[in-house]
């Protein structure tokens, strides 16, 4: 009686059609720049076949550039809930983890970062407003927000708007990503509290 073979069905390795493109936009918008990135640029780097594959999953590159940093926001925003809810319960130690862990998460992946901090100033120019600010982005921010609100009645919070602090730290934070470089040949350990020091002075006039 012969041998039955049992063949175990094949399994494609081959990624998901619309990350293949968020990698592909990532890497070409980071390296080349949006401008000079095209729809057959990031067809050939996603690895499709026609520009009608691509456009099955995005209707444009600008689409393409606004879910990849929608991608990016949203992991950094689930960094901010993590480091927030493992903090504990004492207000100063979790803004000092919040802010710790969106410099980490800067330093460890530059060309997210880098990217999405210059679709962000893009969008404040044309829409009037962050996006992380709105509506869709609002867990994250109004944390902080709440967060700072309690801090300015027990530590000597700089008396300034509480947006304004957070678009200041944030805009620090992502200069320290950009310009990693400056810092020299120190650890990603140091370079991450040298940040956090500068963050901290800007949030606070006394040293805490």
């Amino acid at each position: 009686m012969p041998i039955l073979e049992i063949t175990q069905p094949k399994r494609s390795y081959r990624r998901d059609g619309k990350q293949a493109i968020l990698d592909a936009a990532l890497e070409l918008f980071t390296r080349q720049g949006y401008e000079e990135t095209s729809v057959e640029d990031l067809r050939k780097a996603a690895g499709f076949k026609s520009k009608a594959s691509l456009y099955a999953h995005f209707e444009s590159k600008e689409a393409v550039a606004e879910a990849l940093s929608v991608h990016i926001f949203k992991l950094t925003e689930r960094q901010i809930l993590i480091d927030y809810e493992e903090a504990g319960t004492d207000p100063l130690e979790i803004l000092i983890a919040i802010t710790k862990g969106v410099i980490r998460w800067g330093l460890e992946h530059p060309k997210e970062y880098t990217f999405r901090f210059i679709r962000t100033q893009q969008n404040r120019l044309i829409q009037g407003q962050y996006d992380y600010a709105t509506g869709q982005f609002s867990i994250a921010y109004g944390k902080m927000l709440n967060l700072l609100q309690y801090l300015r009645q027990h530590y000597p919070v700089r008396p300034i708007a509480d947006e304004a602090l957070i678009s200041v730290t944030l805009g620090l934070i992502s200069r320290s990503v950009i310009d990693r470089e400056a810092f020299g040949n120190i650890s990603l350990e140091e370079q991450v509290n040298q940040v956090l020091e500068l963050c901290m002075g800007i949030f606070f006039y006394e040293p805490i």
